[in-house]
């Protein structure tokens, strides 16, 4: 009987898990071993491995936390999708409040344990710098929603997503295996990576704001309004175009330059006309489907081209 409801509730559990959303913070992740490799010639796999285990229960022990006290946004919310508006597991009664929260405790348990693993395996590593850094990503990521943080009903929730998904990844990936956070490069990566994340969480609340006006949850779309919302979107992502684009420029070599400005521009541009058609269009409260599809592969780019561009320049030294 046990193992009957163990696997009819799994499919819920992987859609309450979101795993869609986690690529991108593996990415920005693998950036800072990336840059620690290349600056240090420092990187253990096994340290890599751990460290990317912890930060995944994190994430999933934020996104259980967010499901449970967004239950009266998601509840309203008729814009829903497999971007934004939660997964509506508890909303159609597929898990109980009572298993969610096991969830978030079993979650905060297993951080605790790869912690305890992480501070063991990186013996040359101060372990309160590991500490510390394991603390910020729960207290960010669970104060997103969880009282009386809540930074997502504050107006703070979009900043905390774009520098947990960026600077605070990066310097996890960078300082788990050198033990230091005071190298430039890591920060200097993170600045385009933050740029598009924030880009991309201004334009998630679009189609909640209905929902999330209803509950007093303050983002940028109901605190700015849609067109206010939709231009600081728009300047976000060629915040993170023209901060790549030099950055990449300063530190390029030929035909790889060449690839990410392209790469890197086009798809800026792309997304630059999508949102004027938005406002044109003057019909805000809807999915964005394909908008938010657009502005998730934006991000992809500010973590992948400079891991390549890095090991490329390494390769060629």
């Amino acid at each position: 009987m046990v193992l009957g409801d163990v696997r009819a509730k799994l499919p819920f559990w992987l859609k309450i898990a979101r795993l869609q959303f986690y690529p991108m913070a593996f990415i920005a992740y693998s950036l800072g071993g990336t840059c620690a490799f290349v600056t240090s010639r420092k990187f253990n796999l096994l340290v890599y491995a751990v460290g990317y285990a912890l930060l995944f229960l994190i994430e999933f022990c934020t996104i259980l936390t967010n499901e449970y006290y967004d239950y009266d946004t998601d509840r309203l919310n008729k814009n829903f999708s497999s971007f934004t508006g939660g997964t509506r597991v508890l909303v159609d009664g597929n898990l109980q409040f009572h298993e969610v929260r096991t969830g978030i405790l079993v979650a905060l348990s297993l951080v605790i344990v790869f912690s305890y693993l992480l501070v063991r395996i990186t013996g040359g590593i101060p372990p309160l710098r590991t500490i510390f850094l394991v603390v910020v990503g729960i207290f960010l990521g669970l104060g997103y929603t969880l009282p009386p943080f809540r930074f997502s009903y504050r107006g703070l929730g979009e900043i905390v997503v774009g520098g947990t998904h960026s600077t605070y990844l990066v310097l996890c990936g960078y300082t788990f295996q050198t033990g230091t956070w005071s190298h430039p490069l890591p920060w200097l990566l993170s600045i385009p990576l933050f740029f598009s994340v924030l880009a991309a969480n201004t334009l998630a609340g679009f189609p909640d704001r209905l929902a999330d006006m209803a509950v007093s949850k303050k983002t940028f779309a109901v605190i700015f309004g849609p067109k206010k919302a939709i231009g600081m979107a728009s300047c976000f992502a060629c915040m993170a175009a023209l901060a790549g684009v030099w950055i990449w420029y300063n530190r390029g070599k030929g035909w790889v330059l060449t690839i990410e400005m392209v790469l890197v521009i086009s798809h800026g541009l792309i997304i630059l006309l999508a949102l004027s058609k938005l406002i044109r269009s003057n019909n805000f409260d809807k999915r964005i489907d394909g908008m938010m599809a657009l502005s998730l592969a934006y991000i992809i780019w500010f973590g992948i081209i400079p891991i390549i561009s890095l090991l490329w320049i390494k390769n060629l030294s």
